[in-house]
C-alpha cells in the first residue's frame, strides 16, 4: 500500500471508531433511562404491595365482624 492508501484506511477506521463511540454513548443513555424506569416500577410495586396488605387486612377484619354478627342473630339448630 502507498502512503495515501494508508491515510485513507486510517480515515475509514477513525470514522468507524467515531460511529462506535456514538453508538455506545446512545446505548449508555438508553440503559440509564431503563434503570430510571425500572426504579420507578420497583417503587410502584412496593407501594402496591403495601396497599394490598392493607386491603387484605381490612377485608379480614370485616369478614370476622360479619361472621360474629351473623352468629349472634342467626339461630342455629
Amino acid at each position: 500500500m502507498t502512503e495515501p492508501e494508508y491515510f485513507r484506511a486510517i480515515g475509514r477506521l477513525e470514522a468507524q471508531v467515531q460511529a462506535l463511540t456514538a453508538a455506545i454513548t446512545d446505548m449508555k443513555t438508553k440503559v440509564d433511562s431503563m434503570d430510571t424506569k425500572l426504579a420507578d416500577l420497583d417503587r410502584m410495586a412496593h407501594r402496591w404491595k403495601g396497599g394490598f396488605a392493607v386491603v387484605l387486612a381490612l377485608g379480614a377484619m370485616i369478614g370476622v365482624v360479619l361472621d360474629q354478627i351473623s352468629r349472634l342473630f342467626i339461630i342455629r339448630p
